[in-house]
């Protein structure tokens, strides 16, 4: 298998004390929405309905601003653990990830399990760019005779349309590249794979994804007629 390079920090479960500052700031700010709610119930009680109090009406704001707040953090640090715990890296790597679990990674997390999962075990000789501007490109690849392609990673919930395939392509041609490969965890839209169809281009949608993480590799036998 060629040999593989990353400009990134593998992909890792967060610290125990990332972990326990995160719970720590949900379990204060629950705390505080909780203290709130009663606040303005016993302000309601002892008072009446006197929502026109100044007081009172920064109870509603407050206890609603860290009602939601707190509702979505939970919800958020729970996604992330699951996601953390069903794509765990093993000896050998990531693991195959749901596409549930796809969606909970971050963007930087997604380029590397597509990096890893998807074309180091293939036999790409593998490149993640740093989290910087780059162009549009996300992840290098090069094949077995050393041909060069770019991957563009799109980490979305909704579809992605035509333009950011027309964009990708552009990146390809002043890359150098001789093919690119969209990976989306979410729909791509009808109008880019018939804009892609004629195009040395490659668009793999989230379900795609899911099927192509968890299939065996197959070893490829080149042979030297196959040569550039």
């Amino acid at each position: 298998m060629a040999q593989q390079s990353y400009a990134f920090d593998r992909p890792r479960w967060r610290s125990p004390q990332q972990l326990n500052l995160s719970v720590g700031g949900l379990l204060l700010a629950s705390l505080l929405w909780i203290g709130s709610y009663l606040w303005l119930g016993w302000r309601l009680w002892r008072d009446g309905a006197a929502l026109g109090d100044p007081l009172n009406i920064l109870l509603v704001v407050l206890s609603i601003g860290l009602g939601v707040g707190v509702i979505l953090g939970w919800m958020r640090l729970w996604a992330g653990l699951r996601a953390r715990w069903s794509g765990r890296q093993t000896a050998s790597g990531w693991s195959a990830l749901s596409l549930e679990a796809m969606q909970a990674l971050t963007p930087s997390e997604f380029e590397a399990y597509v990096a890893e999962r998807i074309f180091a075990r293939q036999g790409y000789a593998v490149i993640n760019t740093p989290d910087v501007k780059d162009g549009g490109i996300d992840i290098l690849v090069r094949d077995h005779w050393g041909r060069l392609a770019v991957v563009q990673c799109k980490r979305y919930s909704s579809t992605v349309g035509v333009s950011t395939v027309r964009d990708l392509f552009g990146t390809m041609i002043d890359a150098g590249a001789t093919r690119a490969y969209l990976v989306a965890s979410g729909r791509i839209s009808d109008a880019a794979h018939k804009w892609a169809a004629d195009k040395p281009i490659e668009l793999l949608d989230g379900q795609q994804l899911v099927q192509l993480a968890k299939a065996e590799p197959v070893p490829r036998i080149y042979t030297p007629e196959e040569a550039p």
